[in-house]
């Protein structure tokens, strides 16, 4: 709609889809990283009998990874050393044993962790959905359809991989590791001491990675979110790409976004892999010091420093340091995470929701009063309408004409309530718009697009939109009506026929009868018949104009109007010409009048 487009930037690199991505609002969620992680927590208490599982069996497969050193050192200390291989073997089948368990508990808390995962992150999915159903017009004129998809499927899955595999293994690695301190502290404080002496560059060296890594998985998850954006905008639009040829700029456009998204990944790997490096070579350096400290500790004669407890604090540090070096994964995982979660409950709070009236209609007569009626389409953006005023009575037929821009389908979307925020007054049924319940005003006003949109599905799925007090009976009535019946029934398979997405298989006419018989089918008493322009043969103008006769006589019609043969058949015409309502009457009275409309009478319209 012209009213509301803004003008768009130039430049041989940008896109519109640059555009809305880099003005329109980022909606990303504030928060530190815990606060971000806790608003998961309503979607997983609701799966407490498995969150339990989880919690009871991870502490007890931490217990069985830090009973393993300590009966190998009482194996070589106690046995081994006192050639005592009965008992030997006893330690080697309590051993077998504990591996056992640890092996059948961490796949239990596995398994239900990707329960509670799958279960929490599918409603959090239908949540996004649920709440982008839910917003105006404004929302989704100030987001692209990529950045919405990116939210509700990569993001998403990018929460259920991070969180499952990252938070929850981070958590059972922290107590692993508290685990294995205290039991090296009870076996030998001093060799803990040295082995762990180097902490204070781990927790520095985290800490600067973990900063850098945020910023660029935030910078992936913005990038991917404009990628899809501008590939899902270029394939609805792939025929006027091909028709002006411009493929080369486009193909040039996405190899520019593809690879600004390459290049921040690389970073982000490249950051990852030096932490994991790093890592690995701090936990060498603390094995390398604590094996020197304990050799020359066993050299001196040192009471307690036995070959059993090297090897078991070898066996600790070899095990402790394997989720130390892992954390750099982890918390590569945790920072995409973080990313996501930013994004999605950014979206999640984003909100630009028509408010819903408390007055109920339920069956609506049709009366509609526009009183001093102004409207912009945000605070710094032109007024496009100013001070409408008129009254359209039930039953009766009223033609809106003027040229582009001057504010027609802006009405249009007023009455349906795609728009909050006008001044003066609209009344539906002697009640103020804003106060009628939104269910009421959607269910009592339908239209008629002048670009009808048809989903993929059957035509009968398209006319009901699966809306289930309309049967079949009613769908064929409907068909016939707005004569849709003239091709659909030459169709073997009838009203199950497939229609592909946004109608690609069907003709314009086609289309645009179904639309008809879309709104025929509803019992809506008013009717917003935004009259297409599209050229059709003669055989199909003639269908869409007995099509258009029939809703005339049955409903209260608003009319954004093309054609003077629809315009002539109105009980009153009005005109708007930039914003305002400059004349209105009849065909013949205001062709009398000699004014705004008689010019474009003369110039814009053809019988």
């Amino acid at each position: 709609m012209s009213d509301a487009r803004t003008p768009q930037k130039k430049g041989p690199e940008k896109t519109p889809a640059d555009d809305r991505a880099e003005d329109g609002p980022r909606d990303e969620a504030k928060g530190t990283d815990w606060q971000l992680v806790a608003r998961i927590w309503p979607y997983v208490k609701q799966h407490m009998g498995w969150f339990w599982l989880v919690v009871i069996m991870t502490p007890i497969g931490v217990l069985t990874d830090l009973a393993q050193p300590l009966l190998l050192k009482e194996g070589i200390d106690g046995y081994i050393d006192n050639g005592d291989l009965r008992g030997l073997l006893d330690v080697a089948l309590i051993f077998a044993g504990v591996v056992f368990v640890g092996f059948l508990t961490r796949n239990l808390g596995l398994y239900a962790l990707q329960v509670i995962g799958l279960r929490a992150l599918a409603k959090l999915r239908q949540d996004l959905f649920r709440h982008v159903m839910g917003q105006g017009a404004r929302f989704f004129d100030q987001r692209t359809t990529g950045s919405l998809m990116t939210r509700t499927t990569n993001d998403v899955e990018a929460i259920y991989e991070s969180l499952s595999f990252g938070a929850v293994g981070l958590v059972t690695d922290a107590f692993f590791i508290l685990g294995t301190v205290i039991s090296m502290l009870v076996l030998d404080w001093k060799l803990t001491l040295v082995a762990f002496a180097i902490s204070p560059v781990i927790i520095g060296v985290v800490n600067l990675f973990r900063k850098k890594l945020r910023v660029l998985f935030a910078d992936i998850r913005r990038s991917l979110s404009k990628l899809n954006g501008y590939f899902a905008e270029q394939i609805h639009g792939m025929q006027v790409v091909q028709l002006y040829g411009a493929e080369k700029r486009t193909r040039d456009a996405f190899r520019s976004q593809a690879y600004h998204y390459l290049d921040v990944y690389k970073q982000a790997n490249w950051w990852d892999a030096g932490l994991y490096a790093i890592m690995d070579g701090i936990s060498a350096l603390a094995i390398g010091l604590m094996l020197a400290f304990g050799a020359w500790q066993f050299e001196m004669g040192a009471e307690g420093v036995t070959l059993g407890l090297l090897v078991a604090f070898v066996d600790y540090l070899t095990k402790v340091f394997q989720p130390i070096r892992e954390f750099s994964g982890r918390f590569a995982t945790i920072q995409r995470a973080i990313a996501a979660l930013e994004r999605v409950f950014g979206l999640l709070d984003a909100r630009e929701e028509i408010q819903p009236g408390q007055v109920p209609i339920d069956e609506a007569r049709g009366h509609i009063v526009f009183d001093g009626v102004g409207f912009q389409y945000g605070p710094e953006r032109p007024k496009v309408l100013h001070d409408i005023r008129f009254e359209v009575k039930p039953g009766e037929v009223v033609a809106i004409v003027g040229a582009t821009g001057s504010g027609k389908t802006t009405l249009g979307k007023l009455l349906q309530r795609m728009y909050d925020g006008y001044t003066g007054s609209i009344r539906f049924d002697g009640h103020e718009l804003r106060d009628v319940q939104l269910e009421d005003v959607r269910r009592n006003i339908t239209v008629v697009h002048q670009d009808p949109y048809l989903f993929d599905g059957s035509v009968e799925d398209n006319i009901t939109l699966l809306a289930e007090e309309i049967d079949h009976e009613q769908v064929v009535h409907a068909a016939q009506l707005a004569r849709a019946d003239t091709f659909i029934e030459q169709w073997d398979d009838g009203y199950a026929h497939h229609c592909n997405e946004r109608g690609g298989n069907l003709s314009v006419g086609q289309k645009q009868l179904l639309s008809i018989a879309r709104a025929m089918a509803r019992t809506a008493p008013v009717v917003i018949l935004d009259e297409a322009t599209a050229s059709v043969d003669s055989i199909t103008e003639g269908l869409i104009d007995e099509a258009i006769a029939e809703l005339l006589a049955r409903r209260t019609v608003l009319v954004i109007a093309h054609r003077l043969s629809t315009i002539t058949k109105a009980d009153r015409i009005l005109v708007l010409h930039q914003g305002r309502l400059i004349e209105q009457g009849t065909h013949d009275e205001l062709m009398q009048l000699g004014g705004r409309y008689k010019l474009l009478v003369e110039t814009g319209f053809s019988i």
